[in-house]
């Protein structure tokens, strides 16, 4: 598909849930969702860039003078206004605005505070609302191309942290294995990367950046991480031990392992979100550790390592096919160690995706 098919597409789309919500224009600042809808990343600044989508007529942009033909370059919008350095662009962006007074206008949730206020003082007799309704479902469900990036970022972060565990050796700090591991998760130039890697004790922590600490034969090692393939994301954690596996990281692996693949049965037989949360926490209490399992199962993936779905016990929407989630249990055992599961899930019409990522005869290197 051509990328001004992809654009119609996704247009169309928010055009249709702005109807839903009576929403008569859209207002996108960069970040994220600007990314999502437009194709391309662009990072906030104090110059005011600005992509506007209204139910009725084409979509325009306002942007910095000079950027005009870079931005038209990079989205194929006719309709791209600039302001100069000394003019008002807030008082532009008012004009440009079609929609009748007392109409709702929607905001790009993670505006700049200050950006929101100047737009709110420029813009009078209109209702202002998180565009959080229209994004949230629509990054939610991932078609056919987002579904192949995500599968792809979660086989090769698999992949880049199993290499690393080829390399661990006996007085290598948690740092330097992080800078290790990242080198091989940014196989691209315009792909990012997030590592945490925790030997030890530190693995009791369920989220720790890594330090100073050296590895030790038989310490437990934790490595949680991610790349990106075309912006989305990859999201992984193993845990297994630098030697010889205690019966005690034994005991409690077993436990996260059948956990995290209750779990995935529970997604596969269309439990809602709050059920499969509920699914993995029973299986950990009933095994007597429920108190060290202490954050919820999963959560969505896709342009941002943590977006909508969450699988959290108060989730009560059901999953849909094209919904891209991690499962994650995890027992911390404070002083002792840690154990996280993660695999990326994505629900399809009958059952789930998932990459091969090497598990249990890793316990041991």
């Amino acid at each position: 598909m051509s990328k001004n098919n992809i654009f119609a597409n996704k247009l169309a789309k928010l055009k249709s849930h702005m109807r839903k919500f009576q929403i008569e224009s859209l207002i996108i600042s960069p970040g994220i969702n600007f990314r999502y809808t437009f194709g391309f990343m662009e990072e906030p600044s104090e110059r005011l860039l600005i992509g506007i989508i209204e139910v009725e007529g084409s979509p325009k942009m306002l942007v910095p003078n000079f950027e005009v033909d870079r931005i038209k370059r990079l989205t194929g919008i006719k309709d791209c206004r600039g302001w100069e350095e000394t003019s008002d662009p807030y008082g532009m962006l008012s004009e440009l605005l079609t929609s009748e007074e007392g109409k709702k206008i929607a905001i790009e949730p993670k505006m700049w505070f200050s950006t929101y206020q100047r737009i709110a003082k420029k813009i009078s007799g209109k209702e202002f609302i998180s565009a959080e309704c229209i994004f949230d479902p629509l990054r939610s469900v991932k078609d056919d191309s987002e579904q192949k990036f995500l599968l792809k970022a979660s086989q090769k972060s698999g992949d880049a942290i199993v290499e690393t565990f080829n390399e661990l050796e006996v007085g290598i700090t948690e740092i330097e294995v992080q800078v290790l591991l990242k080198e091989k998760l940014l196989w691209g130039t315009k792909e990012k990367a997030g590592a945490l890697v925790q030997f030890g004790e530190n693995s009791s922590f369920p989220h720790y950046s890594g330090g100073e600490k050296k590895l030790k034969k038989n310490d437990v090692v934790l490595i949680d991480a991610g790349g990106t393939i075309k912006n989305y994301w990859g999201d992984i954690t193993i845990t297994t031990v630098f030697g010889k596996a205690s019966r005690r990281f034994k005991e409690i692996y077993d436990i996260v392992y059948t956990a995290n693949e209750r779990g995935k049965e529970a997604v596969i037989a269309n439990k809602l979100p709050s059920e499969v949360d509920s699914v993995t926490r029973e299986y950990i209490s009933n095994k007597g550790y429920g108190e060290y399992f202490t954050h919820r199962t999963g959560h969505g993936i896709g342009l941002e390592v943590h977006e909508h779905p969450y699988i959290v016990g108060n989730n009560q929407t059901p999953l849909t096919p094209g919904n891209a989630f991690t499962i994650e249990p995890g027992i911390y055992l404070p002083g002792e160690f840690g154990v996280r599961i993660e695999d990326d899930v994505i629900k399809t019409e009958t059952g789930i995706q998932t990459s091969k990522i090497p598990r249990y005869e890793l316990i041991e290197i």
